[in-house]
């Protein structure tokens, strides 16, 4: 790899930018959590119960605060593999921090807020999953032209690897999408379903995808 390639300005302008844009958001979803005080209406309900009634808050920024991280490492991890990016790339980076980092707070509130609500709960939780799928799904997009199409991606990363990748970040969207129709009859169902998503890709999965696959290409050879 050249000098040129490893020192690459406008990979490192739009690391830069983007971890600016992902430490932005998710700082702005603590937001969402109400800080009680003693000349609120309600203040005679006392700060131990103002505080607990706040639980679904807590829940959904524990959520999106996961989701986000995990987000900011793969896309970090994504963005390694290339060697140099294009135009169409920027454009597309930007797409997915618009929808996929920058807007989330928006989603994360209304669900804190709503999830419970016999009424409107339904609406929050399609809200915020529909969401999360559209930021899975220009996330892939930007993979698959940076990786496919342009093929913008480094000659250190080989085919094995970059199917890992496409195998592990594909199904997010996927599974962002079943859960949203699940949302639709039973929204705690799709919060939970949100909640193991998240502990799923918590995980190494290119490397643990990587690795199952090298060793079912040595039983077969085998």
């Amino acid at each position: 790899m050249s000098a040129l390639d490893r020192d690459d300005p406008s990979l490192d302008r739009i690391g830069a930018f983007s971890d600016g844009v992902f430490a932005f958001a998710i700082t702005l979803l603590v937001l969402s959590i109400r800080i009680p005080h003693p000349t609120d209406a309600d203040a005679a309900q006392g700060l131990l119960s103002l505080l607990a009634q706040q639980w679904r808050t807590y829940l959904v920024y524990a959520l999106s605060f996961m989701n986000i991280g995990i987000n900011w490492t793969n896309h970090r991890m994504m963005f390694s593999t290339f060697k140099r990016a294009d135009h169409t790339l920027v454009w597309l980076n930007l797409l997915y921090l618009m929808v996929g980092v920058a807007f989330m707070p928006v989603p994360t509130a209304v669900l804190g807020a709503w999830l419970g609500d016999p009424q409107n709960q339904v609406t929050a939780t399609v809200f915020y999953g529909a969401s999360a799928f559209l930021g899975g799904l220009v996330y892939n997009v930007v993979w698959w032209y940076g990786a496919y199409c342009a093929k913008l991606t480094s000659a250190a990363l080989t085919a094995a690897k970059r199917r890992a990748h496409t195998l592990a970040w594909a199904p997010a969207p996927l599974f962002a999408i079943a859960l949203t129709a699940v949302a639709f009859g039973y929204p705690g169902l799709a919060v939970a379903g949100y909640v193991t998503v998240v502990f799923a890709y918590v995980l190494p999965l290119p490397r643990l995808l990587a690795m199952v696959r090298r060793r079912s290409d040595w039983r077969i050879k085998g």
